[in-house]
């Protein structure tokens, strides 16, 4: 009897250790979850380019006598044209969409690449044609814009600009390269403000033009009113990144 008891207790303790496997194998595994992707971005607005502009690039020069009405006696007669304040040179730099006026500006940058701005003022040769109303062209009144001694002066009196701007005189003539010279400029791209907020870089300058009607000339139609008929005359903005 007591080794039957004995064998009774073993085969029970053997189907109870055969339990956990048996539950192990029936269990169901989890499946693995698709991947997901997501979309990136963003939106933020852009600063303005910095441009250059021009104001007051005269159309017409009309030159009259220095002092008054005269009549030529064959003695010279300085005749001047002037543009000032509200009709003046203004070059002045802004924004691309926001172009601004002769005292507004639009902030802006320059980004990485800044420039700076260069007028240049030119006549396309030195002749000045003589016509009478009364008797028509008068070759023996004809007269050219000559160096030094009767130059086509282009002298530019600084009213806002400051530094770093640069205001230069012109005496535009037919000798070497004078048909053309610089009037106003900022010398270098350093100079330059970068980055236009509260104030800008902007330079207005009055402009006067002047050129003698040479002594010791002879009209033909002499008691009638001559006219003359000067050069082209060119304002340029140009712009260089160096």
């Amino acid at each position: 009897m007591a080794s039957k008891k004995f064998i009774g207790v073993l085969l029970m303790g053997l189907a109870g250790l055969s339990l956990p496997a048996v539950v192990a194998s029936t269990g169901a595994s989890a499946e693995t979850p698709a991947p997901s992707t997501a979309s990136t971005g963003t939106s933020i607005v852009t600063e303005e380019l910095c441009t250059w502009y021009m104001l007051g690039a005269p159309s017409t020069i009309s030159l009259t006598p220095t002092g008054g009405a005269v009549e030529y006696v064959g003695d010279v007669v300085p005749v001047s044209a002037a543009f000032a304040e509200g009709d003046n040179l203004n070059v002045y730099s802004s924004g691309n969409v926001t172009p601004g006026d002769r005292s507004t500006f639009g902030e802006c940058t320059f980004y990485s690449s800044p420039t700076r701005p260069i007028v240049t003022v030119s006549i396309e040769d030195d002749a000045f044609t003589a016509t009478a109303v009364v008797g028509g062209a008068d070759t023996s009144m004809d007269f050219e814009a000559i160096s030094v001694t009767n130059a086509f002066n282009v002298n530019a009196t600084d009213d806002t600009c400051g530094s770093p701007w640069t205001v230069i005189n012109a005496g535009l003539s037919g000798e070497g390269v004078a048909l053309s010279e610089v009037l106003t400029t900022i010398a270098t791209v350093g100079g330059v403000d970068g980055r236009v907020e509260s104030t800008n870089d902007r330079c207005a300058t009055d402009l006067t033009f002047s050129i003698n009607i040479p002594e010791g000339m002879t009209p033909v139609y002499a008691g009638q009113t001559y006219n003359w008929e000067g050069p082209g005359f060119t304002t340029a903005l140009t712009t260089s990144g160096a």
